[in-house]
């Protein structure tokens, strides 16, 4: 965990322009919480700049935005200064309750223990206390794991594995959609070149010879209208503690 903090440390310059998919996964999960729900003690994991942050307008309570990388709240203060900013890491919320909402676009498919990690944010709410999220499934960037399968940063959880780490955690779901959003990029190493201002380095580095072969595979593999497109996926869940 603590090489992919470094890493969203480092990209924080160049976050905000790479993360147009970001944005819209932050804006489809933000539209599920009606503007008269906005009350009461919430806490977001996770927050990074404040994509998911600033959508939630006009915010009737305490809003307790949170990330364990310091760059980024400190980006994130300045981008959504309305919110209460703090460093934290999303394995360790106690002291964050007792919370009304938690949220968490784009975060726990981060974590190495969601497991356990769900269970201490159900801790920390209200009996009745609801949860958003928004996690990353298998499929996203499926055309550059198809030319660099080796480069993955992450270990995939499919939606069902998902919903039932949320339900043996304590939450009962009320609310499932499945999302998916394509990108174009002039060119694959404009793509590559994104990915690594996003923070998503790769799990182990590639020989330059390697990577100069997939890149030409993934123009010739993945063009289309525009450029070449990479597909982001991901699962939206909303619930309550029971």
């Amino acid at each position: 965990m603590t090489g992919i903090i470094q890493n969203f440390d480092r990209a924080v310059a160049g976050y905000e322009a790479n993360s147009t998919a970001q944005a819209a996964l932050a804006q489809a999960l933000a539209q599920w919480i009606a503007p008269g729900e906005r009350r009461g003690h919430a806490v977001e994991f996770g927050a990074g700049t404040g994509l998911f942050t600033r959508q939630m307008t006009l915010w009737r309570g305490t809003y307790h935005a949170t990330d364990a990388a310091p760059q980024m709240v400190q980006r994130g203060k300045m981008l959504a200064s309305k919110a209460n900013w703090q460093i934290a890491d999303a394995r360790q919320p106690d002291g964050l309750g007792p919370a009304d909402w938690i949220f968490a676009c784009n975060l726990l498919q981060w974590l190495d223990e969601p497991a356990s990690v769900l269970r201490s944010w159900r801790k920390i709410l209200r009996p009745g206390g609801q949860m958003a999220v928004a996690v990353l499934l298998p499929g996203t960037f499926e055309e550059l794991q198809t030319v660099l399968p080796e480069t993955s940063p992450l270990r995939w959880c499919g939606a069902e594995e998902w919903r039932g780490l949320l339900e043996r955690a304590g939450f009962s779901l009320e609310r499932m959609e499945s999302w998916k959003h394509v990108e174009i990029y002039p060119n694959a190493l404009t793509l590559l070149r994104a990915v690594h201002a996003m923070g998503l380095a790769p799990q182990r580095k590639v020989g330059a010879g390697k990577l100069r072969a997939a890149l030409r595979a993934y123009d010739k593999k993945f063009v289309g209208r525009g450029g070449v497109r990479a597909t982001w996926q991901a699962w939206l869940a909303r619930g309550r503690a029971v």
